[in-house]
């Protein structure tokens, strides 16, 4: 038994902690430049389909972002009353 003790040292406990928070740190900061650069690929993408890329074509030829998309809440309301009225049958 003590001589897992002596083995176990206050040195190598000091080891361990300063590896451990040096991997942290390392994690952190790679996770940290990750999310930098998705966002600036995003933001490039985004950027990207904005822009048209033929002066000639007219913005009435394309449909609209807005348009395509449909309303998330309306959406959710018509579930909700498709939901109260199955319920209502049985």
């Amino acid at each position: 038994m003590t001589d897992i003790l002596k083995y176990i040292g206050s040195w190598s406990v000091l080891q361990w902690i300063a590896l451990v928070l040096i991997a942290g740190f390392i994690g952190q900061f790679g996770k940290m430049a990750a999310e930098a650069i998705a966002g600036r690929i995003r933001a490039h993408r985004e950027k990207k389909e904005v822009i048209p890329d033929d002066s000639t074509k007219s913005s009435e030829s394309r449909p609209s972002l807005t348009s395509a998309i449909p309303d998330k809440k309306l959406l959710k309301t018509l579930a909700k009353a498709n939901k109260k009225e199955s319920k209502k049958k049985f």
